[in-house]
């Protein structure tokens, strides 16, 4: 294909998923959706090949093409009008919050690609409000589980899923909202493939598919190239897993060889018995992001992206678990620790390129419980500092690596939950100093206005400062804790307990890491 015409059909069909995106987000019911946009989008081809993906959430994103592929392999009799609804992690999923909506796309009775949404649910039952439990130890604990099976056929919902769905949730009516918008958000995003297809010709599409994805492969492998070739390590640790104290070893080895990377994670510890355990497509969603963040931000993301890179992740390990290990936080937290001790072995082959590290952390807060005989859930991730490189300070109270997400105006929160945000302000000084400074982390203080709620926080870089590089001190770490009748309650890293009228809860954001010596 010729490069006037890729370029043309590129861009056409780089904004399907992002008018997706849009369009999900307005329509959502949930303040996570429709003011954070915790939700991501991508198109792929009729051989289930992302095609295009939107610029959302990467640790959504780099899991996608799996769970598609799990999908599909249980599926041969697809027709128009059908969605699939999937959140299993051990079938391509990555947490049980995160539900997958796929929708086959026909043209003149030919399958030609599908439209793909994931979006995070703040509530699909479990131990806790929230469905983000602190301290669960099996996967049956943090909430339903969906394997693929229809949720619509043939453009008819399937009461049954609708219904059990509903049963297993703590807020029925936002969910349906929300997974209503999911199935308009792929059903415009199949309109506008079969307009692209109807205007540009079904050979064209096909050509440019392919086309697409063999030119990604070609830049990423050129820029690979341009990585110093050799074998590099690096190890890094989390807090721990929410049961034990015991920190929990990440380990990784890059061999970089021409055109092509080889990532081992041998040596990383075995799966744990707290829900630090990342699934399998989760592991590989912030390999690929490290690998985007690292060579050229300009290729487009498709599957040829990815052709360059062998992964190897052990069974068993914390990174690649045998069911039914608890996951809740492998998706939110651990994913960063993956892209943190990545880019510690890059740093190696890549000297004054990669920066210090960011919080490392997404600070996940659940609160739930009932107003009015009707329950509520809160959840949020919650910014922090992001680390220094070699040329700029780095960015305060932002969302950083595996999240992509947007805060909760106050004004929302307040409007849709019985709570009180107290504080909301940047720590001073909290990033690590240097020739540039990290970020600085944030403080977010929350007020509950009822009798009776549950608290679920998951977060990591309690214990384990994020690093500063060559020279750059390291970042405050982050702090939790409650304010009950004027006495403060120091919380671990990762918790679930009641709460009382009054409560305030105090979530402090680790600061970046700084870099280079202070001049």
């Amino acid at each position: 294909m010729n490069p006037i015409t890729l370029q043309i059909l590129k861009n056409a069909f780089t904004a399907i998923p992002e008018e997706m995106g849009a369009a999900l987000k307005r329509t959502a019911y949930s303040p996570n959706i429709k003011e954070r946009m915790d939700a991501s989008c991508a198109i792929f081809d009729a051989e289930g090949r992302m095609l295009a993906q939107a610029e959302h959430i990467p640790v959504h994103l780099g899991a996608m093409p799996l769970t598609v592929e799990f999908a599909l392999r249980q599926f041969d009799d697809l027709n128009e009008g059908d969605q699939i609804v999937v959140n299993d992690p051990y079938h391509g999923g990555s947490h049980l919050p995160d539900i997958t909506l796929i929708k086959p796309i026909f043209y003149d009775a030919e399958l030609v690609g599908y439209a793909v949404n994931r979006a995070h649910h703040a509530d699909v039952g479990g131990m806790t409000p929230g469905s983000m439990p602190g301290n669960s130890t099996e996967i049956f604990q943090e909430g339903l589980i969906i394997p693929p099976c229809k949720l619509l056929t043939r453009g008819k919902e399937n009461a049954d899923i609708f219904n059990i769905i509903k049963a297993n949730t703590r807020t029925p009516v936002e969910r349906a909202g929300d997974i209503r918008a999911q199935i308009a958000a792929n059903n415009l995003g199949a309109m506008r493939m079969t307009e692209h297809i109807q205007k540009y010709s079904l050979n064209t599409y096909t050509e440019f598919a392919d086309s697409i994805i063999n030119y990604s492969e070609k830049r990423m492998r050129h820029a690979i190239t341009k990585i110093s070739g050799g074998t590099y390590t690096a190890e890094d640790f989390m807090d721990d897993d929410g049961v034990t104290d015991q920190p929990v070893k990440i380990a990784v080895t890059l061999k970089i060889a021409g055109s092509a990377i080889n990532i081992s994670f041998e040596g990383t510890d075995r799966q744990r018995r707290g829900n630090i355990n990342a699934p399998y497509a989760v592991t590989l969603s912030a390999v690929y992001y490290v690998l985007r963040c690292v060579t050229d931000p300009e290729i487009p993301p498709n599957h040829g992206c990815y052709l360059p890179v062998s992964i190897n992740v052990p069974e068993g390990t914390v990174l690649n678990p045998n069911p039914p290990a608890a996951v809740a936080s492998g998706n939110v937290e651990t994913s960063q620790r993956i892209v943190d001790v990545l880019l510690l072995a890059l740093h190696k082959a890549m000297p004054h390129k990669i920066p210090a590290q960011s919080q490392g952390t997404m600070n996940n807060v659940a609160i739930g419980g009932t107003v009015n005989g009707e329950g509520f859930t809160y959840y949020e991730t919650i910014a922090g500092g992001q680390g220094a490189s070699p040329n700029k300070n780095g960015d305060d109270g932002i969302h950083t690596h595996m999240t992509n997400t947007a805060n909760t105006p106050i004004e929302a929160l307040e409007l849709s939950y019985p709570l009180r945000v107290e504080r909301y302000e940047l720590i001073p000084d909290s990033g690590g100093n240097g020739k540039f400074r990290g970020g600085s982390g944030i403080k977010r203080a929350i007020k509950v206005l009822v009798a009776d709620a549950t608290l679920s926080i998951q977060s990591e870089r309690r214990k384990y400062q994020p690093k500063g590089l060559l020279g750059g001190e390291d970042g405050r770490a982050g702090k939790n804790y409650l304010v009950r009748d004027n006495k403060r309650l120091d919380l671990p890293s990762k918790v679930t307990m009641r709460l009382e009228k009054g409560d305030v809860v105090v979530i402090e954001t680790p600061g970046g890491g700084g870099y280079g010596h202070a001049q």
